[in-house]
């Protein structure tokens, strides 16, 4: 599998990657990433976990400013081919999988694999050509390369791939959800808080961009000076960040960084798990429209209720409304997250249908089943 972002380097698709990789045996795959210049951290992982590598090609400023850096890349295309073909031959790899959303390693594996004549599939995480984001002008190319070349494309969700199927009539594309290794210990779970008491904790957790940035203003700005919530976020956004990107930091707790495997025991100090979702930015329409937030998955399995503000016509929505899972508020508007959060406090028995139905929906994302399902795929 190669993927850019791997951990430790802090991201969604990152930590995607980890729980997927570690669902197969250590001698059923490895997993290459992309490291920076001057900065190669290593993560300790189990002795059965598969095989990680690094690939150095990043240079950024102390872990930042990759975007500035990014066109350097192009000089390490064809080197990173030849590292996969290395990779290949050396281990005898029989498949490849490349993932996006970077076009730069996804593309590479691509590569590798038509040169080789062996098969490989891809796995989008988010919308390629669709995305606005997106400026290169080579994307539609590359895009029309990877789709070709692909067995299957793996997609985040059923709505990116009602989407992809959609618009460019192939029956390839094939839903691979997130996933989680192991049920926390039920003697971890401190349970719903009391009924109606003085003080919510509100806690929130992952990047904080163009994919939910203005959901999260509305958040902050809907409990700001209130004293019934309190809002703790868990992020690697540097807090002068989020104030650029129009966020009232004074108005919440600034948790910092949590790694993945901390996350469930910094989530059982909170009452009310929050989830925001873009409904406009910097990002297509159709991102938005698609976008499976990584986070949703220790929120259904914290056992504590779900809060989430999403727009209507989404992916999310439509997840959320099946599994009734969370507390939904899909309208813009900062009062009607305020009475959504207070339907959530002010009633036990609604904390405890969300926390069961969430503990339900959980077990569609339990990562040995569904990498049994993509290995009878890819034999």
């Amino acid at each position: 599998m190669v993927s850019r972002s791997v951990l430790p380097y802090p991201g969604g698709s990152s930590v995607i990657v980890e729980q997927l990789a570690q669902n197969f045996a250590k001698d059923e795959l490895i997993v290459l990433g992309a490291a920076p210049y001057f900065q190669q951290k290593q993560l300790t992982r189990p002795e059965s976990s598969p095989e990680f590598q690094q690939f150095t090609c990043e240079l950024t400023f102390f872990g930042r400013g990759y975007r500035y850096f990014k066109w350097t890349l192009k000089w390490h295309f064809q080197p990173l081919v030849r590292c996969i073909k290395e990779i290949v031959k050396t281990h005898k790899v029989d498949y490849i999988i490349g993932v996006f959303p970077t076009d730069f390693f996804c593309h590479a594996a691509c590569r590798a694999a038509k040169e080789l004549g062996i098969p490989f599939s891809s796995y989008f995480h988010n919308t390629y050509i669709e995305n606005t984001n997106i400026t290169d002008p080579k994307a539609s190319e590359i895009q029309e390369e990877i789709f070709e070349n692909s067995e299957h494309i793996f997609v985040m969700s059923k709505g990116m791939q009602q989407f992809y199927e959609e618009k460019y009539k192939l029956q390839k594309f094939v839903p691979l959800v997130h996933t989680f290794e192991k049920y926390p210990d039920k003697s971890t779970l401190t349970g719903i808080p009391e009924e109606r008491k003085g003080k919510y904790r509100l806690v929130a957790i992952g990047n904080f961009n163009e994919s939910n940035i203005d959901a999260t203003r509305r958040l902050v700005n809907a409990i700001k000076g209130n004293p019934k919530f309190d809002l703790h976020v868990y992020t690697h956004v540097p807090k002068l960040l989020m104030q650029q990107r129009g966020l009232d930091t004074s108005a919440l707790y600034h948790e910092g960084f949590v790694p993945p495997e901390e996350v469930h025991g910094k989530l059982q100090a909170y009452d009310i798990c929050v989830l925001t979702h873009g409904f406009t930015g910097g990002y297509g329409e159709v991102e938005y429209r698609t976008i499976f937030p990584t986070r949703t998955i220790p929120f259904l399995l914290s056992g504590k209720p779900i809060f989430a503000h999403s727009p209507k016509g989404s992916f999310l929505n439509d997840f959320i409304h099946e599994n009734s899972c969370a507390e939904l508020v899909d309208e813009a508007n900062e009062e009607a997250i305020l009475a959504g959060l207070n339907r959530i406090a002010d009633s036990k028995k609604r904390q405890s249908e969300l926390v069961a139905a969430a503990a339900q929906t959980a077990h569609q994302f339990y990562g040995s089943n569904v990498v049994q399902e993509l290995k009878k795929r890819l034999l």
